[in-house]
């Protein structure tokens, strides 16, 4: 069992059922949520993994563990590197969509799969928002797969960081 962080706070369990001589630290390939394959790096592996899942109640009968393929090739690094890299400039762009379509939500980050197939926009809203013409636009605009889900206040302070009321680096954004 092997644990893999992705961008910022976002980390899932894998099997590694190939045996591929791994450590941690390193960055793998893992299979995608629907199609493809996403780029992380293993923070945790074996026994602490299934500890971890029990602690976070995760069903395997229900959602069964996705694949670790194999370690990340450099064209894999690269591509990831260049999606990274790429993800700020299409938030902005996909800030100011929103302004034209007029809904009432509020982007607060993008992250994109490892092999630059999918992008998955998280928001904030108060209430229900219809943007299917939304996702219609995005598609055309960055010719990527559009996944849009939507999270809580909590969750965008861990995205997007920032300082507590102690004056250190909010604990969400780093070790919970």
């Amino acid at each position: 069992l092997v644990e893999v962080q992705f961008k910022g706070d976002r980390k899932d369990f894998y099997i590694n059922s190939e045996n591929l001589d791994i450590q941690h630290g390193d960055i793998v390939a893992v299979q995608g949520d629907k199609s493809g394959h996403d780029i992380g790096k293993i923070t945790m592996i074996g026994e602490l993994v299934a500890l971890q899942m029990v602690r976070k109640k995760r069903d395997t009968q229900k959602d069964p563990l996705k694949k670790l393929y194999r370690l990340a090739s450099e064209a894999d690094k690269e591509k990831w590197k260049l999606a990274i890299q790429n993800e700020d400039g299409i938030l902005e762009k996909a800030k100011s969509i929103i302004e034209d379509f007029k809904l009432e939500m509020k982007l607060a980050d993008v992250e994109f799969q490892g092999d630059k197939s999918k992008a998955t926009f998280f928001y904030t809203a108060n209430k229900r928002v219809d943007f299917r013409e939304l996702i219609r636009e995005y598609s055309t605009q960055f010719g990527v797969r559009i996944e849009m889900r939507q999270i809580g206040a909590r969750q965008e302070a861990a995205k997007i960081g920032g300082i507590g009321s102690c004056g250190r680096e909010l604990c969400c954004s780093t070790w919970m």
